[in-house]
């Protein structure tokens, strides 16, 4: 349980340096893939939900931003 603890940290915090804004970082956003479909900007708290569900880290590579 310890090590996905870290590794969803370690996760969301390299998924911040490579995705999010400053100005998402300040206001505690994350990117997110949800289903593989769609980008979301979800609250850091809300960010665990939907990793452990499935989505991903990050925008959608399938998607032009």
């Amino acid at each position: 349980m310890i090590n996905r603890a870290f590794l969803l940290l370690a996760i969301l915090l390299l998924s911040a340096c490579r995705a999010d804004t400053i100005e998402d970082r300040r206001s505690g956003q994350v990117m997110l893939c949800h289903d593989g479909k769609k980008t979301l900007t979800v609250s850091n708290a809300g960010s665990f939900a939907h990793l452990d569900h499935g989505d991903s880290a990050g925008p959608c590579a399938n998607e032009n931003h």
